[in-house]
């Protein structure tokens, strides 16, 4: 993106309406929802009038309303409803926005540089702005609001939020930035402050033993799932290193979620081949899965394993959220799948407009049904390994429905606000889940 006078104002405007999170620090969550309401309705009204317009990008004008200044207040709103009784962590995600996204713009277009090999439309420069100005702005919000500094461990827990922001951020994605990344970041944030402190216990020997184990077997098994043709040697590698992590830092029942979802999906794969390639939808590369692959549906689950690993007292509700996101993948690939192997009436969501299989988005009630049944099978082996309670089972499944929604609807064909990369779509539909199951068991179970 060039950095032109409207960029440059907008994103003054963008930072700098980040000194109202100070007013976080006497504000009740009551309080706070209202201001951002209150924000929202302004900034679709009344700041329009008051020469607003110039702040408006080609694409804002042309549709007639801004949508990534609309969608800013909404996310504090999100965030201040996502942590009531931490407002310090909603400033945090406010930083994240604001800083984080704002410098990114303002760094990657003043300094450019070498482009991202995932997304040539950023640079290095750029992520490397969200993360240093994201990471100073969160930790100095968070810490006004919360009246304390954090300690080492919750500096690094600020630096790797910051980290997972950028990466969200610099992904090729045609959603606002203004939308996942701030959330996302602000989710592992809330994770990590409580998991990094205990991080002596990676060093116990039981725990020692449990990596080296888990590093064995995962050279071993996708060296040789590389030299049957089942993954591709990238997959193979990706796939290794967060084996390791789900098998050393979680144990056995992890890491059979993590291979019941792999075996899943490569049988829905497989089925009715025949089909989907004359349909001219069947996966590249045979279905071998490459480290893509491996990245967009598993690192979500992996991330909520290491953390149960280092917080015992939430193990339970990650582990949970964990499962929910390989189910939510599991459900999606199988529903695919089978959903284009099996001729049923197929549409798009929201509306259920009949359209023919294999349409970028549609779900059908073949792939539906095989999905949950999927995404069910994957929650029970997490529930029989003592994962979480067997009551908890149906908050897996209704989290990968969710999840599987959301996916469709990001990738519906045709809408103005779909995402094409697939990657992208497969990693933000495990996040729904994930996100999903934790708000369930927040506060049902």
């Amino acid at each position: 993106m060039s950095l032109d006078a409207t960029e440059v104002r907008r994103k003054a405007v963008h930072v700098g309406m980040a000194s109202f999170a100070l007013l976080l620090r006497w504000l009740d969550v009551r309080g706070a929802a209202l201001c951002a309401l209150a924000a929202f309705a302004f900034n679709l009204v009344v700041l329009p009038r008051l020469g607003g317009r110039s702040l408006f990008r080609e694409g804002d004008r042309a549709r007639g309303y801004p949508v990534g200044i609309l969608l800013y207040p909404l996310v504090v709103l999100a965030l201040v409803l996502l942590f009531p009784r931490r407002l310090d962590l909603a400033a945090a995600g406010w930083g994240f926005l604001a800083f984080g996204d704002g410098f990114a713009t303002l760094v990657g277009a003043s300094l450019g540089g070498r482009r991202l090999p995932w997304n040539p439309r950023k640079s290095w420069s750029g992520l490397l702005g969200y993360v240093v100005f994201g990471c100073l702005g969160a930790t100095a919000l968070s810490s006004f609001v919360a009246g304390q500094l954090p300690g080492p461990a919750g500096l690094v827990a600020f630096l790797l939020a910051a980290l997972v922001g950028a990466v969200l951020e610099s992904l090729p994605s045609e959603l606002d930035d203004n939308l996942v990344p701030p959330l996302a970041a602000a989710g592992a944030l809330a994770l990590l402050l409580p998991a990094l402190p205990n991080a002596a216990l990676l060093l116990e020997p039981d725990a020692l033993r449990r990596l080296a184990v888990g590093v064995g077997v995962n050279v071993a098994l996708p060296a040789l799932a590389a030299a049957l043709g089942v993954v591709r040697p990238s997959g193979a590698v990706a796939g290794g290193i967060v084996g390791a992590l789900v098998l050393g830092l979680g144990g056995l029942g992890p890491y059979a979620l993590l291979w019941a979802f792999f075996a899943g999906g490569t049988l829905a794969t497989r089925f009715g081949r025949a089909r989907k390639e004359a349909m001219g939808k069947a996966e590249e590369a045979g279905g071998r899965r490459s480290a893509a692959n491996v990245l967009a549906n598993c690192s979500v689950a992996a991330f909520l394993v290491a953390c149960a690993a280092l917080t015992p007292a939430a193990s339970s509700l990650l582990h949970l959220a964990a499962a929910a996101a390989f189910a939510t993948a599991l459900m999606d690939t199988v529903g695919t799948e089978v959903g284009q192997a099996i001729r049923t009436p197929t549409v798009l969501l929201p509306d259920l407009r009949r359209v023919p299989p294999g349409t970028d988005g549609a779900v059908s009630i073949a792939g539906t049904l095989a999905g949950l049944l999927a995404a069910a099978l994957l929650g029970l082996v997490g529930a029989l390994f003592g994962l979480y309670e067997p009551a908890a089972l149906p908050v897996v499944v209704v989290a990968a429905f969710a999840g599987t929604v959301v996916e469709s609807l990001l990738g519906r064909d045709g809408a103005s606000w779909r995402v094409t990369n697939g990657h992208v779509l497969n990693l933000f539909n495990t996040l729904a889940g994930a996100a999903v199951a934790a708000l369930i068991a927040r506060f049902v179970l």
